[in-house]
């Protein structure tokens, strides 16, 4: 094949009309599987015209799929059923990422990013035949070389049966056998388990896995030998393995007593502790703002350590806030990222400083004017949508992924009353009725979490039927804004089913929490129901969703029905001014216009939509 592949470059050169791309269409002869590797932008394993000799196929290493197929086809076993196998999954895998195999690389991690798009919802296959898929192509992979094989799983240590005895459940056992094969294999014994092991470890895995992130794997080993190793008080070194993870500034524990009652005093006056203090704001902050302020201060202070302040001598406040030290704090937060950018909390973190240093330090004019300058040179404007929000927006471009989040509610409660007697059954209605006011009302997860039957759900009869409303006071709203919805037929009827049926079961505790703990029958933590739904939509869907996204999503549904109806959404969205509305949702409008257009121009040449 690799000689057809030389004839149809060299005709090329003679013919332009005929190159690799149409060849097929020339020469039909050419079987389904040639065409396809033939008409891939990059053949490593055919050598420019004019060279004499072709490179023997078992001395090339593989770098494309189209390599592999090649590999797989001159191989004295290509007539068997599992070779063909492993050809078609190469070639439905390239399907289903839209490219050729010529332009994908065999390596491993590149695999794993492309592998970790695919969702079966998403392409109407089964999850069965997604991990068929996968498991075919790992194995064309090691058939010829390109996927290490794994480790085989020999005899283990006693010191390992030992320590594997002390896991709690069989599935803790379980989740370790790849890192004690690994271990074993090496002659590791468990008391020389360490961080540097498991780098070691993931760099391992990292070469051979296309199915699940090594990174996440390793972490979770992690926990669970540090579980292991705690509740059996062994004599092993706890992990704190994970490469690649959330960087987590130093507590404020650290610091001199000193400064930590300074950092405490401080958060008291922000708080309002003394309602008649006279240095406290006008308005006192919301927990939510006070965590912020803190965690602020604590990423200011890591930063000067990171600059080589000793944290014994960070003792007051005014020794720490200063022009000098703000300089160096700022420029070891911006190094500690690696890419020479400003951080967007960068901003954030100047403004809890400038502040601090104006009302509660009184620090003199020149170096107030030193900080506020800092703080302009840092500067970042917040308006506007953020970049991942407007990527996750845009899987609603597809009408298909729209009627998947819609049709959700009703699919879920629907599995729920096939057996409503469930524990299981009843946490999908839960979820269900959650989604149908998130759909109805887009609020946000706090609102969400702590609805409360009592205080914001209202009913009244409508024939036979009852109708919910949701009434919410502005002073349990961010931006003070009440919100009063009155659900459709539908969504009312949906969360009837989940009250009176499902409710119940969630928690024996009495209590008056919409979507109640199940230990104490008080609301669910925000985080918490919100990790939830996240996590059941991208289940269920293959949709990439949190809770507030659903905000988003109702403005550029509805504007794509009424382009430039702004506020409407500003209603919708309880957003207190207009601005603020076409300051997130304007670039929505963008398509509009390319379609009006098309419309307008391109269709008239041939070049619109058909």
């Amino acid at each position: 094949m690799s000689s057809i592949g030389s004839v149809f470059q060299l005709v090329g050169k003679m013919h332009p009309r005929i190159s690799a791309s149409n060849s097929w269409q020339v020469f039909p002869e050419c079987p389904p599987v040639a065409r396809r590797v033939l008409s891939t932008p990059l053949m490593s394993q055919i050598p420019e015209v004019g060279k004499d000799t072709l490179m023997p196929l078992d001395q090339a290493k593989p770098r494309t799929l189209a390599d592999i197929i090649i590999l797989l086809e001159t191989d004295a076993s290509a007539a068997s059923t599992r070779t063909r196998h492993r050809i078609s999954a190469i070639n439905r895998f390239c399907d289903l990422v839209h490219r050729a195999p010529g332009d994908v690389s065999t390596d491993a991690p590149s695999l794993r990013g492309l592998l970790d798009g695919i969702h079966p919802a998403q392409y109407c296959i089964t999850a069965k035949t997604l991990s068929n898929i996968k498991s075919a192509l790992a194995d064309a992979l090691r058939t010829v070389g390109s996927l290490p094989k794994d480790d085989p799983k020999g005899a283990r240590s006693k010191a390992w049966v030992e320590f594997l005895d002390h896991a709690g459940a069989k599935h803790q056992a379980w989740s370790l056998s790849r890192l004690v094969t690994y271990c074993s294999n090496r002659r590791i014994e468990p008391d020389a388990v360490s961080d540097d092991v498991m780098g070691a470890f993931q760099s391992h895995l990292d070469a051979r896995l296309l199915t699940k992130d090594p990174a996440t794997l390793c972490k979770e080993m992690a926990q669970t030998w540090n579980g292991i190793v705690k509740r059996n008080n062994l004599p092993f070194a706890a992990l704190s393995y994970e490469v690649g993870g959330q960087y987590r500034c130093r507590p404020l524990s650290i610091y001199p007593q000193s400064l930590q009652d300074e950092i405490s005093r401080y958060l008291d006056l922000l708080a309002h502790d003394d309602l008649f203090d006279k240095d406290g704001p006008d308005k006192p902050l919301r927990p939510t703002s006070l965590r912020n302020t803190e965690a602020h201060l604590r990423q200011y202070l890591d930063g000067m350590v990171l600059a080589g302040e000793e944290p014994a001598k960070l003792t007051h406040l005014k020794k720490v806030v200063t022009t000098e030290k703000m300089k160096l704090a700022f420029k070891a937060i911006i190094e500690r990222r690696g890419n020479n950018e400003i951080p967007v909390g960068l901003h954030n973190i100047a403004a809890t400083i400038t502040g601090l240093a104006r009302h509660y330090l009184k620090v003199d004019p020149a170096e107030l004017d030193g900080i506020r300058n800092i703080k302009k040179k840092v500067f970042s404007d917040p308006s506007g949508m953020s970049d991942k929000n407007s990527e996750r927006l845009a899987q609603f471009n597809d009408w298909g992924n729209v009627a998947r989040l819609i049709s959700l509610p009703c699919q879920l409660m629907a599995r729920a009353l096939d057996n409503p007697a469930s524990n299981r059954s009843a946490l999908l209605a839960m979820h269900a009725a959650a989604f149908s006011i998130l759909l109805s009302c887009p609020m946000r997860a706090k609102n969400l979490a702590s609805l409360d039957l009592e205080r914001h759900i209202l009913t009244h009869r409508k024939g036979t039927h009852t109708i919910y409303t949701l009434r919410i006071a502005g002073r349990e709203v961010k931006n003070k804004e009440p919100i009063e919805v009155q659900l459709n037929p539908g969504n009312s009827r949906l969360l009837h089913t989940y009250i009176t049926t499902f409710r119940p079961q969630i928690s024996s505790v009495l209590g008056s929490a919409l979507f109640p703990k199940t230990g104490d029958g008080t609301p669910r933590a925000p985080s918490n129901l919100s990790s939830d739904l996240k996590y059941l939509i991208y289940r269920e869907t293959g949709l990439v969703v949190n809770v507030h996204l659903f905000r988003h999503i109702a403005a550029k549904l509805y504007l794509n029905a009424h382009p430039g109806d702004y506020e409407t959404v500003r209603r919708l969205l309880k957003h207190k001014k207009l601005q603020t509305t076409i300051d997130f949702y304007a670039e929505l409008s963008n398509q509009w216009a390319h379609d009006r257009y098309d419309v307008a121009v391109l269709s008239k040449w041939g070049g619109g939509n058909d």
